[in-house]
């Protein structure tokens, strides 16, 4: 995988231009990088559904994700410190430098006890969608859901900030809920009339929120009295329009692909 092109959108001081002691100033660039790779190199064949994204003429996938880099303006210490994001968020610097957990770490305090600062908030990848010829790719997925208080409903991939792999027309008909008290109990079905997809919406504070209403939704999980803490809800259902990349383990959701039609 290669970047084509970086484009860089801002560029502002870090923590008003605070010279620390190793590394000198520091400044934060805000860019999207933009990535080609050839869908039939033996390397990528873990990636799943690449095959089946889109290509473009040259026969590669084009694909973008959003970047940020603490950069030194003095030229540093020639050292590169690379971090994944978890979730969109960058943990690096909490976890090695004591720094406070932010969105958007700009100020001196940010960097915690260290020199290096992660970028703002989620950081998000442009993938594009598997697809048979124009239709999109759609298969068996497996989501594990296991809640420590009563929730009524949660995306299908446990996480708000996190996309979900939407239920297909026919899978909204096909799905199965099980749940089971421990990893080794027989797990149990949960009544088909007793959960649907679909999302709890409202009972927030203000007027405009304040009423409560079942939506109807093909990424979210509603369960009929609510999830119970410590209990493994197990839901297999056909999702459609998966993203070709690695298969989402965010929280404990899984998302092997067993099958495409």
């Amino acid at each position: 995988m290669s970047a084509v092109r970086l484009e860089v959108h801002d560029r502002e001081p870090f923590a008003d231009g605070h010279r620390f002691a190793e590394g000198g100033a520091y400044e934060v660039l805000t860019a999207t990088a933009h990535y080609s790779v050839d869908p039939e190199a033996p390397v990528l064949r873990s990636i799943t559904d690449l095959d089946l994204a889109p290509h473009d003429s040259d026969g590669v996938v084009r694909f973008s994700g959003d970047i940020e880099i603490l950069r030194p303006v003095d030229g540093g210490r020639r050292r590169l410190f690379f971090d994944w994001g978890n979730r969109g968020n960058k943990r690096a610097v909490q976890y090695f430098c004591d720094a406070p957990h932010t969105n958007r770490p700009r100020a001196l305090a940010d960097a915690g006890n260290g020199d290096l600062l992660p970028g703002d908030g989620r950081l998000l990848l442009d993938l594009p969608v598997a697809t048979h010829g124009t239709e999109p790719v759609r298969g068996l997925t497996t989501a594990e859901f296991i809640v420590e208080e009563l929730t009524a409903s949660l995306p299908l991939s446990r996480w708000t900030s996190t996309r979900s792999s939407p239920v297909s027309a026919a899978g909204e008909r096909t799905a199965r809920l099980t749940r089971q008290r421990y990893p080794h109990s027989s797990p149990e079905d949960v009544p088909a009339t007793a959960w649907r997809f679909a999302r709890l919406q409202g009972g927030g504070h203000d007027l405009r929120s304040q009423a409560v209403a079942v939506v109807p939704s093909r990424s979210d999980l509603y369960v009929d009295g609510g999830l119970r803490p410590g209990w493994i809800y197990e839901l297999t259902y056909e999702a459609a329009a998966p993203m070709a990349g690695p298969a989402p383990t965010a929280g404990r959701t899984l998302a092997p692909r067993l099958a495409t039609t």
